[in-house]
């Protein structure tokens, strides 16, 4: 049953698992792979995020979506070399890599070089990572080329491409590209695209050395800490929604940042914070500030500061990603929470933890894979985990964007395992602080291998077997935590009841899009306030389940 929801109906094995084995193959064997070696199996493969990949006519969502995850410098790139850390770069020649430029993606973490010519350099965390790059690499190629093919030839580049495309999908590349929107249009008009994509080392223990390594960097950072000693919980959340809710920050500096609101004279977020001033709840207003405090936080150095010393106060330790995996970890001392204004915020007295030698460690959640790898190391480099917890986002067959989801079944595409849990979460720890959408518990979830490794065919599968949610990490997570539990590495083609537990296990997703609805596709939108009370009101919530299980421990 739960295999048959990677099949066709007539069982044939679905033709991205052949995308997939083929570019896995040349990497292989070869080491590298020209990306129009792939673009027919690609085409081929139906993704559901790439509909028009055949057709003639542009693929504007498809090409956004791609943008939007590789660097603005993709219009130079020829070559592509991907490695796990610095180590194999050096082996192979790259090891002055980190003396090129930086350049980032606005969608997409990840640790990027460019050499200021032809070639880019990228760290990869996991098999995901090498998945993701070679789709969005192959679907910006495509329709790239065939932009190219329709404008080469015209003199007034601009005005083609106001003839082909839609003013609001113009508009959305317009403001990817910023001032340099006329130097990709002239990039476009004079220069067809043909990547090469070399893999330096594609081998598990690669992988797993350079996770290795990352935690290592965490370790040596604090030496003061003795992470084998010290109990933990393990959130995989992101870089600022737990500090924030912590130090009540925005709260408290509510002036200065609706000074700068104001000041910028956006519109829409004007008009939601007038709205929500007048209608909403005490946490929906703190959770819009904490939305808005990271633009007055890029702004001025001084609220900076203020930030780091309420942080620094309460032993709160932020540990940049360096060299490895592009995860930023934080540390977060329970003992000295009672110090901080969350007591207010949870309606809990928090002055029990003062005695508790546990620790919240905090990562900016991987992508896909890496899950794995992360949870693993952290396991066997820490005394005790007593809680694992998990936010992240998740495309819906059966809700709305910012709806929270809360599965308590898995099956992970990866290893065809189905989990069964026991979700801490319910939709009564959400009453008085989420408002906006819809609580939906006991939901189905998949796993899948990457954003555009689903097809329609596929989803309809899911979906007639009960699947109603898509994303990346859980899956992997679980395989660490089944191995947390039991004597053996994870299993594969199992059904497997993961309840009960001997730590917490809380999964909540917030939705971020709605695959049957173009319309809300991350591929043509940016997920904006939409997602941000579903965020914090996850993260409230994760940090309301540790302060009572650690109180209830430390009776």
């Amino acid at each position: 049953m739960y295999n048959s929801i990677l099949m066709n109906n007539d069982g044939a094995i679905e033709q991205i698992e052949i995308y997939i084995r083929t570019y896995r193959s040349l990497l292989k064997s070869a080491g590298f792979v020209n990306i129009d070696k792939l673009t027919d199996a690609h085409k081929d493969a139906g993704s559901i995020l790439h509909e028009k990949g055949k057709s003639d006519k542009i693929d504007t969502a498809a090409f956004i979506y791609s943008l939007l995850r590789l660097p603005p410098v993709m219009s130079n790139v020829k070559k592509i070399i991907l490695g796990q850390s610095i180590r194999v770069f050096k082996n192979n020649r790259f090891g002055h890599i980190d003396e090129w430029t930086e350049v980032t993606a606005p969608g997409r973490r990840r640790k990027m070089y460019f050499n200021g010519r032809d070639t880019l350099a990228v760290y990869i965390a996991s098999v995901t990572d090498v998945d993701d790059l070679i789709t969005l690499l192959t679907s910006f190629q495509i329709e790239w080329n065939k932009l190219h093919g329709k404008i080469s030839k015209e003199r007034d580049v601009k005005k083609a491409v106001e003839n082909l495309l839609d003013p609001e999908d113009i508009f959305k590349i317009q403001k990817i590209w910023g001032d340099d929107y006329h130097k990709f249009l002239t990039a476009v008009k004079y220069r067809k695209i043909d990547f090469t994509v070399h893999l330096l080392s594609g081998s598990y223990m690669e992988y797993a050395r350079a996770t290795q390594h990352w935690w290592d960097h965490v370790d040596t950072t604090l030496p003061e800490i003795k992470f084998i000693d010290r109990p933990v919980y393990f959130v995989s959340s992101n870089s600022h929604s737990l500090v924030n809710l912590i130090t009540r920050f925005a709260l408290n500096h509510e002036k200065e940042i609706i000074e700068d609101l104001y000041k910028s004279k956006n519109e829409t977020l004007i008009n939601l914070w007038e709205k929500i001033e007048k209608e909403a709840s005490g946490v929906a207003r703190e959770y819009f500030l904490c939305y808005l405090s990271k633009k007055s936080l890029r702004q001025s150095n001084h609220l900076n500061q203020i930030k780091s010393s309420l942080e620094s106060k309460l032993g709160i330790m932020t540990i940049p990603a360096r060299h490895y995996l592009d995860i930023d970890v934080q540390i977060i001392p329970l003992a000295k929470l009672a110090q901080s204004g969350l007591a207010d915020l949870l309606n809990l007295d928090l002055k029990p933890l003062t005695d508790s030698k546990s620790l919240i460690v905090n990562i900016d959640y991987p992508l896909g894979w890496a899950a794995y790898q992360v949870l693993t190391e952290i396991g066997q480099n820490v005394g005790k985990i007593l809680g694992i917890y998990v936010m992240g986002k998740a495309a819906t067959l059966n809700a709305q964007v910012g709806d929270i989801l809360l599965p308590t079944t898995v099956f992970d595409v990866h290893t065809k395992n189905t989990y069964a849990i026991t979700n801490c979460f319910k939709a009564s720890d959400f009453n008085k602080i989420y408002s906006s959408g819809l609580i939906l518990e006991n939901q189905k979830t998949v796993t899948t291998k990457g954003t555009y490794l689903e097809s329609a065919k596929m989803i309809e599968n899911w979906f007639r077997e009960g699947f109603t949610d898509i994303e990346m990490e859980a899956g992997p997570y679980l395989n660490a935590a089944y191995e947390f539990i039991y004597y053996n590495r994870y299993e594969e083609n199992e059904f497997i009841n993961l309840s009960p537990t001997p730590f917490e296990l809380g999964i909540a997703h917030y939705a971020s899009d709605t695959p049957y609805s173009k319309a809300k596709n991350l591929g043509v939108r940016n997920l904006s306030y939409e997602g941000v009370e579903s965020t914090y009101a996850i993260s409230q919530t994760i940090l309301k389940k540790i302060a009572e299980r650690e109180m209830r421990l430390l009776k």
